[in-house]
């Protein structure tokens, strides 16, 4: 299956060009073509030996700078200290995945061409009226950019990481006296105390020398470099840009009112009761059309229907009900039953009909007549669906003219232009922090730095941006990474400089605090040395109104002497210097254990999913890890 998977792939003209990306894929971090380069070591990262690629950081950044453009309405705000939010988040999740691989490569796991073939057709994206469709898998694979082979290996290396996560979670259990001493460590509260350290207060008094600058700069070069960078041309469709030309008369509109009135109009419907006397064979019919006949007389006669349908009705459902079937509308009823059901008059009661069920006696009880609006009242509303539904039509017939034309004639975007009356725009450079115009399509940067358009002069394929919104493009002109001047990025060195040696100073006073808060006052101590003092009490694991990273820090303090307390030095989540005091625990009241209380393991979702961030922690804490730290530390990215 596979193999016919990918000879479709590779027989489709839509496919041709393909970029790199993923969709729908559990931890996908999506490879991109090398579109940033520059000099230093050519690995993000090293994991026990293994390099993980410059592609790879890329676009884990790439990741976690559109959450945050999206966080801020899809514009990051000028001047906002990106990198050193996002570089070390980039970083180690690139860490956290490596060593999972590498876990699955030892522990033999593995996802079979079968396993992962019929993965592949419960893919919804892949999917038409619940079945796998093979043209909806290429237009998803070419609108993606990426190839069959790259995303089958991709999901292969994902559903695997599923197998390594499930090996954990689907397992594990814990002894009822575990789970009680589990419980005790988790609601477990430490006293603490801090004195923070202003560093941006502390950066202001930093000199800084003109050398100092210099010798930074030609150190860390590569650090500021501006990102490749290209200009396009290209062809861009788009559904709202159709709509407006759709050709719309009142004939046009009346005839789709019509066509799906429902969605505007409920239809005239009927409330109805029967009594029905089944017909098994054609031998019995007769008796049964006598026996209807008779009964019918008794009830022009006068008796009660409900009571007749109650006691010789062979319907259960509607004779323990009288009869009543309540309000239907057309369509739903056997057709004879229907045709003189909708030809009655409110009160009246029908002859004996036949259907397949046998003979029914029909009393019509009440006429619904149609409800809802009428063309005139929403004029408006129709013309809008019916511009919309007619504008998708047309994008999707420009679209393959688009693909086809662009493709056919992979030198030129003319005949494509020619061929739709879509017209060639041109961008400004753009490059991969662009945020406006064709620029803020991560799918154009990567096309236009590919190695078919931007080597081999070729078209793009048709890229799918957004919804029903297509571009297709020519690489113009190429300009390298290069560095950025000094007096460009003088100001920045001046104020990482003072950061980092504010840093140091700060982080060797708090180290120094130690030995004089053993014997003294800790609020005097921090008010001699410009310091912020704060007694917090006692706080538990999770506690919000404590710096993150303060939390992590005071749990994984060692336990003090009695009347005495132990020291660690933080960095805080906003880069202040933190001297964290541990004085204490506070225990919460632990359940008595008994005899019994190993005798039945117990499973818990919380609990297996720890066990997993354990081991993957572990495996992290054992990792020999080798950082590329230019990558942290350039804005670039």
């Amino acid at each position: 299956m596979l193999l016919d998977l990918r000879d479709g792939i590779r027989n489709s003209k839509w496919l041709k060009y393909l970029l790199v990306t993923i969709i729908c894929i559990p931890f996908a971090l999506f490879g991109v073509n090398s579109y940033f380069g520059g000099h230093g070591p050519d690995y993000a990262v090293k994991v026990n030996g293994e390099k993980v690629s410059l592609n790879a950081f890329q676009n884990a950044y790439q990741q976690q700078r559109a959450q945050i453009a999206q966080a801020f309405g899809g514009r990051i705000p000028e001047g906002f200290d990106l990198a050193s939010m996002v570089n070390g988040q980039a970083m180690d999740t690139l860490v956290t995945r490596e060593v999972m691989r590498q876990s699955t490569v030892e522990n033999n796991f593995a996802i079979s061409d079968e396993a992962l073939a019929q993965r592949l057709l419960e893919v919804n994206e892949f999917t038409v009226d619940g079945r796998f469709d093979k043209d909806r898998y290429q237009l998803q694979l070419q609108s993606m950019g990426v190839s069959a082979a790259d995303f089958e290996n991709q999901y292969r290396s994902d559903l695997i990481m599923q197998q390594l996560s499930g090996s954990v979670v689907g397992t594990g259990f814990s002894l009822a006296s575990e789970n009680s001493r589990l419980a005790a460590l988790r609601d477990q509260q430490r006293v603490v105390e801090t004195i923070t350290f202003d560093v941006a207060a502390r950066a202001e008094t930093v000199e800084v020398s003109d050398a100092d600058v210099q010798a930074y700069y030609d150190e860390n070069t590569s650090s500021f470099n501006n990102p490749e960078k290209v200009t396009v041309e290209y062809i861009e469709l788009k559904v709202d840009d159709l709509e407006a030309s759709v050709e719309v008369t009142d004939e046009a509109l009346k005839g789709y009112y019509d066509s799906n009135k429902t969605q505007w109009v409920v239809p005239e419907k009927r409330d109805a009761s029967h009594i029905l006397l089944a017909v098994e064979d054609d031998s019995d019919a007769d008796d049964k059309l006598a026996e209807a006949t008779a009964l019918l007389e008794r009830i022009n006669a006068g008796e009660s229907f409900e009571e007749l349908a109650k006691e010789f009705s062979d319907d259960p459902g509607s004779g323990a009900q009288g009869g009543s079937l309540g309000e239907f509308g057309s369509g739903v009823m056997v057709a004879p039953f229907e045709e003189a059901a909708f030809a009655m008059q409110e009160n009246e009661i029908s002859e004996p009909i036949r259907s397949d069920f046998g003979y029914h006696i029909i009393r019509l009880n009440k006429i619904i007549p149609e409800q809802g609006q009428q063309f005139d009242e929403v004029k408006e509303e129709v013309e809008k669906q019916y511009r919309v539904e007619q504008a998708e039509t047309e994008f999707f017939a420009a679209s393959d003219l688009l693909s086809n034309a662009s493709y056919e004639n992979s030198d030129s975007l003319q005949p494509a232009s020619d061929e739709t009356g879509l017209e060639i725009q041109t961008s400004d450079w753009i490059d991969i922090n662009s945020t406006e115009g064709v620029g803020q399509y991560r799918q154009v940067i990567a096309a236009a730095l590919s190695d078919e358009v931007l080597n081999q002069g070729l078209n793009s394929a048709v890229l799918e941006v957004g919804e029903n919104h297509a571009i297709v493009l020519r690489t113009l002109d190429h300009q390298e990474e290069e560095p950025k001047p000094l007096e460009e990025v003088s100001e920045d060195i001046v104020s990482r400089l003072q950061t980092e040696r504010a840093t140091e100073q700060l982080n060797e006073l708090a180290a120094g605090l130690e030995a004089e808060l053993a014997s003294g006052d800790a609020a005097a101590v921090a008010e001699a040395n410009d310091g912020e003092y704060l007694d917090i009490g006692a706080v538990g694991r999770t506690d919000p109104e404590l710096d993150r990273q303060i939390n992590r820090a005071l749990f994984q303090m060692p336990k003090p002497a009695e009347g005495a307390s132990t020291y660690e030095t933080v960095t805080t989540s906003d880069g202040n210097i933190a001297l964290v005091i541990f004085s204490g625990i506070e225990m919460p009241a632990a359940a008595e254990l008994t005899d019994t209380d190993d005798a039945e393991p117990t499973g818990t979702a919380a609990a297996a999913s720890d066990e997993f961030q354990a081991m993957i922690a572990t495996l992290e804490e054992s990792a020999k890890v080798e950082r590329n730290e230019a990558l942290l530390s350039n804005p670039a990215y």
